[in-house]
């Protein structure tokens, strides 16, 4: 405790005796001195503005009248006095810099002007032509595009009436098929007749109509002596009467045409089928009517 005791004395002395004796360090009484000098420097600067400078300026100018007497205002100085014959308010002077150009510099100006102008009103009326031109070729090729689609959709739709007209076609034939089956329809010719069950039906059909042919034979025909052949197809029903008569082939006269047909459609009915044909519903029969006007004769082959 006694040795920590000295050395805090020893150290609290130390610093006492440096603080007591400042005033002998060279180092620290030159800075000092220096510190001063120089603030007292700074103190005694002074700032003031500067002077307004009272120099004028004057223009020169040539003078063109020169007098002996003197001016006492004059505006510029010259060579020579001379006094002005007046005096605006306010001074005039020219508003461009620039030298005044002659009268043919702005003649060829004014041409330049022209020329230019017209290049741009060219201009001008070549890009209107352009524009024209392009609107006119846009609206000519959407009228083509609308006019090709117009096509396009008749025709779409004239692929669809003809495939519906098709399939309606093949419905009609397959249900004809199918009617025909189930009512059982018999088309016989002269051949045929003989080996058929309806032979002896057909055999009473050709001699009634032959019977009525022969006793009705058209006289104009008698008289132009017409000869042919017409082909008849007779539609008959299960009690013999007459659904259709169908030219097939005709004679190449109107009168021995109208006279076949006439010679069925007088005699009709032509009696109930036969026991033999109750399996026919109708029964198409196949003829051919020839006229010989040489004989008068009517017969049914």
């Amino acid at each position: 405790m006694l040795c920590r005791f000295n050395v805090m004395m020893n150290k609290f002395f130390f610093s006492f005796k440096f603080s007591e004796s400042w005033w002998k360090d060279r180092i620290f009484i030159g800075a000092i001195s220096f510190a001063i000098i120089l603030h007292l420097s700074i103190l005694m600067l002074q700032f003031a503005l500067p002077e307004a400078s009272t120099t004028t300026s004057h223009e020169i100018a040539v003078t063109m009248r020169p007098i002996l007497e003197d001016v006492k205002s004059a505006e510029f100085l010259a060579q020579e006095n001379q006094l002005g014959s007046g005096r605006f308010r306010d001074v005039h002077r020219m508003s461009s810099e620039l030298p005044a150009q002659s009268e043919d510099v702005s003649a060829g100006n004014e041409q330049q002007l022209e020329s230019l102008e017209k290049i741009q009103q060219q201009r001008e009326l070549d890009f209107q032509e352009k524009f024209l031109m392009t609107v006119l070729s846009w609206q000519k090729e959407i009228e083509q595009n609308n006019r090709k689609k117009a096509m396009d959709e008749l025709q779409s739709q004239f692929q669809a009436k003809a495939a519906m007209v098709a399939s309606l076609e093949a419905q009609y034939l397959t249900r004809q098929q199918n009617f025909s089956r189930q009512q059982q329809i018999k088309t016989v010719d002269g051949i045929q007749a003989k080996k058929d069950a309806s032979a002896a039906y057909l055999d009473k059909f050709r001699e009634k109509v032959e019977l009525y042919g022969n006793s009705n034979y058209p006289e104009i025909a008698k008289q132009q002596r017409l000869k042919g052949e017409v082909q008849l197809m007779v539609i008959l029903n299960t009690e013999g009467g007459i659904r259709a008569i169908r030219l097939i082939q005709s004679s190449g006269f109107s009168i021995l045409d109208e006279a076949a047909k006439a010679s069925v459609r007088n005699v009709a009915p032509f009696g109930r089928f036969d026991a033999n044909m109750k399996d026919i519903s109708e029964l198409r029969v196949v003829r051919t009517w020839r006229f010989d006007p040489a004989e008068a004769e009517f017969e049914v082959r």
